[in-house]
């Protein structure tokens, strides 16, 4: 379990060093390219169901 943990722990440092001069929708970008790589490696079909530019919003 500690191999598991010190691997995992790698991994968040190498992602935050990646990106911790990113903005966020820099981040959203990364992410969403990794994650369809990845899916595309495993057959997984990715399906936007969030519509594009939809920002909720907050009036005073």
């Amino acid at each position: 379990m500690n191999n598991f943990e010190n691997q995992l722990d790698e991994i968040r440092v190498n992602l935050y060093e990646e990106t911790k001069k990113m903005n966020k929708e820099d981040i959203i970008r990364n992410v969403n390219s990794h994650a369809q790589k990845i899916a595309q490696e495993f057959g997984i079909k990715i399906e936007n169901t969030v519509k594009e530019n939809c920002f909720q919003t907050m009036t005073i």
